[in-house]
């Protein structure tokens, strides 16, 4: 039984963290004034992510998160070099 609580805790930890990170990342453009509709989308994707259940999350589910996630930051990232916005997070975040 505590393994299975642990491993709830695990996926609950890295959802909540590709949750997070988007949060940020939607918050640093807003303020950054970037397009809105990127900053809509974001906000559209944070709001998904909340709606997970972690309690049926696979760890397969989570590779696929997680791995959207580090493709989105590099994404993301392209933008923040072109608008000269500096660094939100160095490296692969998962």
């Amino acid at each position: 039984m505590l393994e299975l609580l642990e491993s709830h805790d695990a996926r609950r930890l890295r959802v909540d963290s590709c949750l997070m990170l988007i949060q940020d990342v939607s918050q640093r453009l807003s303020k950054e004034g970037s397009h809105p509709r990127i900053v809509e989308q974001l906000q559209h994707l944070d709001e998904i992510l909340s709606l997970i259940d972690h309690q049926v999350v696979t760890e397969s589910d989570l590779e696929r998160i997680e791995g959207s996630t580090n493709q989105l930051m590099k994404e993301i990232g392209l933008l923040f070099d072109h608008q000269g916005m500096g660094i939100l997070y160095a490296g692969t975040c998962h």
